[in-house]
């Protein structure tokens, strides 16, 4: 039994009442966060020995849809926190220890996208630069940044030409935060940029996503699955959506110069039939793709390219569907829509910020397509 959706569903109103609270503060409030953590929503995918619960995947995207279905903001939030619980696992173990140090409820962020520098310094790394769109960053105690590694000035090469790069793990107290998340959605989940000047950072604090160290090949699929984790949070905001328009029509709702209620019209079931299977259609392959990464996981074997790539690209394809599932109800519940104080234009808002995303980019289905023609496609792209 998934304990942890069961205290989060009985969380979820209160989720609910705080949305309009976290969207004008732009983070999730403290007290909420606190709950949260009690739900056992900070924990999920920490590992066993490090006090966590070590959910299977499929059962941390059920809560993250729960999550959602109440706030995008905050089950995006939630979902960052299980992608550090991933990243976090393919540091070395000293590292670990110390993330874990005050019990597993540990807020992570971080940030993919290599946009800061690290030096080599005998021992460790010298680490600057300034990463955007580090969710939770105010509120977070840890952060993992992604470098180039510098030799002097110049990027260290791979043998491939590509940069070598670096995650590294830093206090979040040791990086300034820069305001720039003023955004059209997910405007509660705090994703500033954050910047590092000239940082120290042990060497035991770190690993290369292509390289000899140990947590190289599972760190590749870690952050992988960050797709599925956004994925599981599109959901949430188009059931929730549909929750919404549902209970407008239930409600006695009526179109301007309509005799007819909104629930009545065939034209509106029609399209509210249509979304809402096309949402179980998106869920159901999100768990599909989540049952088969969680046994390569499990298995402790790589993943083979086709098993990646398919992963990325049904990230993208259940973000689109749960998309059009947003756009179909906020379109149903007409004018009232527009308005600033409507929930369905705030997951409008949401899930087209979602969208943005690096992991729901087409470029993965050509990915796929590539390899079943069986041509030659660079591993470390997907």
């Amino acid at each position: 039994m998934n304990e942890t959706l069961s205290r989060t569903t009985a969380l979820a109103a209160v989720i609910a009442k705080t949305a309009d609270e976290t969207e004008r503060a732009r983070q999730v409030p403290a007290a909420l966060i606190d709950q949260l953590a009690a739900a056992g929503c900070l924990r999920m995918m920490v590992p066993v020995r490090h006090g966590g619960d070590g959910l299977p995947l499929p059962d941390a995207l059920r809560v993250l849809e729960e999550l959602a279905r109440a706030d995008g903001s905050t089950g995006w939030l939630v979902g960052q926190i299980t992608l550090a619980q991933l990243v976090f696992a393919c540091f070395p173990e000293r590292a670990q220890q110390e993330i874990y140090a005050g019990g597993p409820d540990v807020l992570g962020a971080g940030a993919v996208a290599p946009k800061g520098r690290a030096s080599a310094t005998g021992d460790g790394w010298k680490v600057t630069g300034q990463w955007p769109y580090v969710t939770g960053c105010p509120q977070a105690r840890w952060v993992y940044l992604n470098c180039v590694v510098l030799d002097g000035r110049t990027p260290r090469v791979l043998p491939d030409g590509t940069p070598q790069t670096r995650i590294v793990l830093v206090p979040a107290a040791e990086l300034t935060i820069q305001d720039t998340w003023h955004v059209l959605g997910l405007r509660g989940t705090a994703s500033h940029d954050v910047r590092a000047g000239a940082l120290d950072c042990p060497g035991w604090r770190s690993f290369s996503l292509r390289g000899d160290d140990p947590g190289d090949r599972r760190a590749i699929f870690s952050i992988a699955q960050a797709g599925l984790l956004i994925a599981a949070v599109g959901l949430g905001i188009a059931q929730g959506a549909l929750d919404e328009i549902a209970q407008l029509a239930a409600d006695g709702r009526r179109r301007a110069f309509s005799r007819t209620p909104l629930g009545a019209s065939q034209v509106f079931q029609d399209r509210l039939g249509d979304a809402y299977v096309t949402l179980r259609a998106a869920r159901a392959l999100l768990h599909q793709e989540a049952a088969t990464a969680w046994a390569i996981v499990s298995a402790g074997r790589p993943a083979e390219p086709l098993d990646r790539a398919c992963l990325r690209a049904a990230s993208a394809r259940v973000t689109g569907f749960a998309t059009a599932a947003v756009d179909t109800a906020h379109a149903l519940a007409g004018g009232a829509s527009a308005y600033e104080s409507s929930p369905l234009q705030r997951r409008l808002r949401d899930i087209h910020t979602a969208t943005q995303h690096f992991v729901n980019g087409r470029d993965f289905y050509a990915t796929v397509g590539a390899l079943l023609a069986g041509e030659q496609v660079d591993p470390n792209t997907f």
